[in-house]
């Protein structure tokens, strides 16, 4: 009889890790992929609900061919959600980034500052904020505030006029500035990812950098943009998703209508459609971030 050879540490490791996973691999398998896959079934059908159970009726390309040239309102609302995507995501990035600097600081008060700015995160998974919003009717994430809390309280129209800016910019300015208040409750996370990557910067390159004379906007630069260009991956993909999901997101709204309706196969068209869109703008960025960027940094 031969002598079964004992098992490696990592090959032990690698089993335990398997079975650890094997809860998770099962419940994405029959609660993600599954509807998924039968989500994308259903946007080229027909869905009807009767005593026997579910009916599909194949249809091919009808429903996206009904959203797309039948539905005009699909079309406002997604050039809705595409044009808040790329407003709020580069603010939300600059913003985020900022406050992180600003934050990874040494100054008294400085685990105040970061919890103040984390606190809408937490707030908005409780029953704090449904309190706090009842009289406006909003979500959890989307806070309706007048606009005298931001944008009404300075006319920022006359500032642009005076400088003179090209119309593209003073439009997506304007429109940024407008709902700067939302913008900044929506930047914990992001703010979060940013200080965490600041403090895996190591001392010793501003270090260097400062005594060969380097001013701060140079170490920023040189160093600090270069060294966050991971997290700043990871920090744009967060922010992407998590702007395509909110519940306010008009096509998502679009598609919550026909599924009030029982109109399960255009729904799923409407929001199939919207994702992939979505998916392939990502792609690009991504693509472009790490080409131009990432390497250049490298």
């Amino acid at each position: 009889m031969k002598n079964r050879k004992p098992k490696g540490l990592e090959t032990l490791k690698s089993r335990y890790a398997f079975i650890f996973l094997a809860p998770w691999i099962v419940g994405m398998l029959f609660f993600f992929i599954m509807p998924i896959v039968q989500s994308a079934y259903f946007s080229f059908a027909q869905i009807s609900i009767e005593i026997e159970g579910v009916k599909t009726n194949f249809l091919g390309l009808e429903n996206f061919e009904y959203i797309l040239f039948k539905d005009t309102q699909y079309i406002d609302d997604f050039i809705s959600a595409i044009t808040d995507m790329l407003i709020s995501v580069p603010f939300i990035l600059v913003v985020s980034l900022i406050l992180a600097v600003l934050l990874n600081n040494k100054f008294h008060g400085r685990l105040f500052f970061r919890s103040l700015y984390f606190m809408p995160v937490i707030i908005a998974s409780g029953a704090v904020l449904e309190l706090y919003l009842g009289a406006a009717s909003s979500n959890a994430t989307e806070v309706a505030i007048n606009d005298a809390v931001s944008f009404g309280m300075i006319d920022f129209s006359e500032i642009f006029t005076a400088l003179n800016l090209p119309t593209a910019i003073e439009s997506y300015l304007s429109v940024a500035l407008d709902n700067l208040f939302m913008l900044v409750w929506q930047s914990g996370i992001q703010i979060i990812l940013f200080i965490a990557g600041l403090q895996s910067i190591p001392d010793l390159l501003y270090e260097v950098a400062h005594v060969e004379g380097a001013t701060k906007w140079e170490e920023f630069w040189f160093i600090t943009l270069p060294m966050l260009g991971r997290t700043m991956f990871l920090v744009i993909v967060f922010t992407i998703v998590e702007n395509i999901t909110k519940s306010n997101n008009e096509i998502i709204s679009h598609g919550y209508n026909f599924f009030n309706n029982l109109d399960y196969g255009r729904g799923s068209a409407s929001l199939w459609f919207y994702f992939i869109v979505i998916g392939i703008i990502m792609a690009v960025v991504l693509f472009l971030y790490n080409k131009i960027f990432l390497k250049r940094w490298s």
